[in-house]
Formats: C-alpha cells, sequence, structure tokens
C-alpha cells in the first residue's frame, strides 16, 4: 500500500491544528518519526500516543515507561494492562503480570484501531486520494502489534499453570487457565474490527484446551476438552471459509459499494462486512 511523503500531510496538519490524532495519522501514513516526536512532546499524556509510543520504543526501559504512563492516561482501559502483564512476564516478574491481568478482567478493551484508521482516511484523502481509496488503504495498513502480545500473555498463562500444577496448587493453575481462556473470548467477537482479531481470540483459547486432556471434562460445561477443541476448529474454518470470499467480492464492487462496505467494517466489524457484500455480489 502506498505511503505518503511528509509534504503531502503538511495541509491535513495545519487544517486540524497538528492535532495528535493528526500527528499520529502523519506519522502513520508517513512512517516519519518526526511526527511522533512531535506528538511525544506535545501530548505526552494521550494513550492513543502512548499506545504508539510504547510500540515503536527502541529499548525495554523505553517501553516500560510508556506503558507505566499509558495506564495513567487511560486508567479505566484494560488494554493497557493486558500490555503491561506481557511485559511483565517477558521480565520474569510474574506476580505483577497476575496483578495487571486481575485488573484487566475488570474494565473493557479499547485499543484505538477505529481512531487509528479515520484519521487514516483522512489523511490520505486530504493528500488526493478518493474517498475508497483512502478507506481502503488506511484499513489495510492499520498495524496490529498487540495481538501477538495478547498471544504471548495467552502462552505465558499455561506456562504458569503448569508451574502451579507441578506445586501442587491446583487452584492457581485453574485461575490462570481462565484467565487466558476469558482473554481469547474477549476477542473473538462477533462485532470485532478485524478478522484476523477473531482468529487470534480462537487461538488462544486452543493454547489453553491444547495443555489439558482432550478426554477430560471442560470446566463446568459438561462437555469433553476435545468437543471444545472441535467447535473452535468449526468456528474457525466458517471465519476462513468467509474470508476466502474477499478475493472474488472486492475487485467486483463499485466504487460507492466499496465505501459502504468499510464503513460497515467499522461500525458492524469485518465479519458482518463481507457477510453483506458477499450477498450482494456473490450468487447464491
Amino acid at each position: 500500500m502506498p505511503k505518503l511523503y511528509p509534504e503531502q500531510v503538511q495541509a491535513y496538519l495545519e487544517e486540524n491544528h497538528r492535532s495528535v490524532e493528526s500527528l499520529l495519522a502523519a506519522f502513520q501514513t508517513t512512517d516519519d518519526r518526526t511526527f511522533l516526536l512531535e506528538a511525544i512532546e506535545k501530548y505526552p499524556t494521550d494513550p492513543r500516543l502512548d499506545y504508539v509510543a510504547w510500540f515503536r520504543s527502541q529499548s525495554p526501559e523505553e517501553r516500560r515507561q510508556w506503558l507505566d504512563t499509558f495506564k495513567q492516561s487511560a486508567p479505566d482501559n484494560a488494554f493497557a494492562n493486558y500490555l503491561s502483564a506481557r511485559d511483565y512476564f517477558k521480565s520474569g516478574q510474574n506476580d505483577q503480570a497476575v496483578q495487571e491481568l486481575l485488573v484487566a478482567a475488570t474494565k473493557p478493551i479499547q485499543d484505538y484501531s477505529l481512531d487509528f484508521v479515520q484519521n487514516g482516511e483522512e489523511a490520505y484523502r486530504a493528500a488526493g486520494y478518493s474517498d475508497a481509496e483512502a478507506k481502503m488503504i488506511a484499513t489495510s495498513t492499520l498495524l496490529l502489534p498487540q495481538l501477538a502480545e495478547y498471544k504471548g500473555v495467552s502462552q505465558n498463562l499455561v506456562e504458569l499453570a503448569n508451574a502451579y500444577r507441578q506445586s501442587g496448587d491446583e487452584a492457581s493453575a485453574q485461575a490462570a487457565l481462565q484467565m487466558a481462556t476469558s482473554l481469547g473470548q474477549r476477542l473473538d467477537g462477533p462485532g470485532s474490527l478485524t478478522i484476523i482479531q477473531s482468529l487470534v481470540g480462537i487461538a488462544l483459547q486452543r493454547i489453553v484446551l491444547n495443555s489439558l486432556d482432550p478426554g477430560s471434562v471442560y470446566g463446568d460445561t459438561g462437555q469433553t476438552v476435545q468437543s471444545q477443541i472441535d467447535a473452535l476448529s468449526q468456528r474457525r474454518e466458517a471465519i476462513r471459509t468467509l474470508t476466502r470470499q474477499v478475493g472474488k467480492v472486492l475487485p467486483a464492487m463499485s466504487e460507492q459499494d466499496l465505501v459502504s462496505y468499510f464503513d460497515r467494517m467499522k461500525i458492524f466489524g469485518e465479519q458482518a462486512a463481507i457477510q453483506w457484500a458477499s450477498s450482494k455480489y456473490v450468487p447464491p
């Protein structure tokens, strides 16, 4: 996907008074770190800036600093706590990681993806791209580094559960596995902006199930672990079948329908957008 030159975003920046949203969009669309540094200088406590600065940090110490700032700037957002938990796991501070996860479980997750897509659209549109092109590029270039961090948290929790079991603490082991399962379920929502997030949510649940005896009863469901694995596999295959339709549908869509598709994706999620497009363009 095309990147913009710094001079192509200057008018957009001035029109938006070099707000934190516009500076982050300029950084996103150009990869020019100058815009990120300006945003850091002007808006160090904006949670969207703190998240991007964490992602683009150049040392473990800098990452930890931005995570702590992120938690302070977004105290009601579980996103910062999950990222912080992963960072603590990486440094071997398991107790701190678990505390972060307990706190995260009581809050909603907001990852600012919609903000980044919307601001990216506006930057590309201001640079002369059509509405459909701007929406497609902004959506296609959205980075989701948090998904790898979520997967790491799940793997860390399974390792922690195994350690608890070896020490004879089955209750703590079950609690750790439930944390990992809950995170996977939270990501695999029907209205998830991107399909990849849903697939990662399924993968996180599978990580937990794969650590258990397939023939054992899973939780209080009355079903076996293997039946839960099979259900997740079916859901994953249904999503993959849906995604295979995208390559057939998008090239055939009119520009106005492309605009509608990406708008629907922002409102209802990618799965719903594909279903809408397929019902219109794929013969029954």
